[in-house]
């Protein structure tokens, strides 16, 4: 596979079988709201954490549509034209493949073979899981399939607005470290537990982790503002950083840290930096919010290793430049003065 210029920047053209947009649950031409996002931090046995490769699109379990089956909530409905390539059997709590889509966590009322249009019915939510989650894939020419994030601009997935800006918390630099994968006390969800020691941004020197926590709000909440508790941010869709010289005025770093847009190659503890926490997911939110928080916690590693080679640079001051993007667009910044002193 050639290299690529930007962590997760999809670099294969995407098609789609028709031109419909919206959503895989009523309503289908309105906006719902989304707890899980695509690269969120997922628990794995072998490797500790793993990348989340779809969006979690909520579904209220305690108000079922009218002729949901005991055990069902929603109608879930199919968003393309295609073949069903899988669909798991009647009466489990499964998958369907259609297009170039996958429905999870659903009662499948296809089968392979069959043949569904957009807005056709393809299944119920099942009774628990609190949504839907919807996967996607752009096909290559050998027929493989590359895991994308149904929420990238020009997908099909509308509308979707946001008009809160991300949010940058902190800008911190640190000696490398490594630390292990564990699980946030009284869950089974992912924490990458803080590790290497702080650094003073006047003192620098060696190599450096830098380290950004970041979230991107969601300014559409939807039925979400009447069970509050659900409500979580996402982190940001692309994020980028830039060294200014304060001696010459010009970058000497100048590089896009990642693009949500397909699934990322690098280990999640590279990715992600210590201190990162999963958020609950909505059915262990609604039985732990009243003691455990809720909402996820994002620390990404602007650097990951070789991390920052600060010998590589004269010593003397330098700015650093954080620049956070979501999905649609809105940006936050934050500048950062530093001292190299090897």
């Amino acid at each position: 596979m050639p290299a690529r210029a930007v962590p997760g920047q999809l670099d294969l053209p995407q098609t789609y079988n028709d031109a419909w947009r919206g959503w895989p649950v009523l309503p289908l031409r309105g906006q719902h709201p989304i707890r899980g996002a695509f690269l969120d931090p997922r628990p794995d046995p072998r490797k500790g954490a793993i990348y989340h490769d779809g969006i979690d699109i909520a579904v209220r379990d305690d108000k079922p549509e009218s002729g949901a089956p005991h055990g069902r909530t929603h109608r879930v409905h199919a968003i393309e034209s295609g073949r069903v390539t899988a669909a798991t059997p009647k009466g489990t709590r499964g998958l369907v493949d259609a297009g170039h889509f996958r429905y999870e966590h659903v009662d499948a009322l296809v089968r392979v073979g069959d043949n569904v249009e957009p807005g056709d019915v393809i299944g119920w939510s099942t009774d628990g899981s609190w949504h839907v989650h919807l996967g996607e894939f752009v096909f290559r020419p050998d027929g493989s399939r590359v895991i994308v994030n149904p929420l990238r601009p020009g997908g099909k997935v509308a509308p979707y607005a946001d008009s809160d800006r991300p949010a940058i918390r902190a800008v911190t630099f640190h000696v490398p470290a490594t630390p292990t994968w564990k699980r946030r006390p009284g869950t089974t969800v992912a924490l990458l537990p803080q590790a290497g020691r702080k650094l003073d941004p006047a003192r620098l020197s060696g190599k450096v982790d830098v380290r950004v926590q970041t979230h991107d709000p969601q300014s559409f909440i939807g039925w979400f503002s009447q069970l509050p508790w659900l409500a979580a941010p996402h982190h940001p869709f692309r994020v980028a950083v830039s060294v200014f010289s304060h001696a010459s005025g010009k970058a000497v770093v100048d590089r896009e840290v990642f693009r949500s847009e397909r699934m990322l190659e690098m280990p999640a503890g590279q990715h992600f930096a210590p201190g990162t926490e999963q958020n609950l997911p909505a059915n262990g939110c609604m039985r732990l919010h009243a003691t455990v928080r809720c909402d996820g916690i994002y620390w990404f590693r602007l650097f990951p290793r070789p991390y920052w080679d600060t010998t590589k640079l004269p010593n003397g001051g330098y700015r650093v430049r954080v620049r956070v993007w979501d999905a649609v667009g809105n940006e936050a910044r934050d500048d950062t003065d530093v001292k190299v002193r090897n």
